[in-house]
């Protein structure tokens, strides 16, 4: 494992995704996606390809603008594969939405990425989550790998 590739990916793609999802700043989010971007799972546990998935993006941050909440993310890693331009990563995330009145909740969900690198920059190419068995999600989460922790993915 080329643990400059997983440092690489953590540059390109996860630091910028925690970054720009708490902005709520849809291009710089999107920016982070291939445009040939196959996206499934989540809530409406659907299929989507870059533009609806960026129509979608676009919405739901303009929404949580509008109402004055707040998001944020974080990742942590189960696996994490990568040689040459492509990577395969899996984890879980923990997602915080903040109301405008203070009220919060904290979500977690499971993910898959497969991601490729091309003119010398990482993106994602297919983006899967689910919930799946979340009543174990969040010791799991805390027990995962943190997206700087690259050591853990020597082989």
């Amino acid at each position: 494992m080329d643990i400059d590739l997983l440092r690489q990916l953590n540059e390109d793609v996860w630091h910028p995704f925690r970054l720009a999802y708490g902005e709520l700043d849809a291009p710089a989010f999107l920016s982070l996606y291939s445009p040939d971007l196959i996206r499934a799972g989540g809530p409406a546990k659907e299929v989507l390809g870059f533009s609806g998935f960026a129509a979608q993006t676009e919405s739901w941050f303009a929404d949580l603008a509008d109402r004055g909440s707040a998001v944020s993310i974080s990742f942590r890693f189960v696996e994490r594969i990568v040689a040459g331009d492509t990577a395969s990563e899996r984890g879980i995330f923990q997602l915080v939405s903040t109301r405008a009145d203070g009220d919060g909740r904290t979500f977690y969900g499971r993910f898959h990425t497969y991601s490729r690198r091309t003119d010398g920059r990482w993106r994602i190419c297919v983006d899967y989550d689910t919930n799946e068995r979340s009543d174990t999600l969040e010791e799991e989460f805390h027990a995962a790998a943190a997206v700087d922790d690259v050591d853990a993915f020597k082989a």
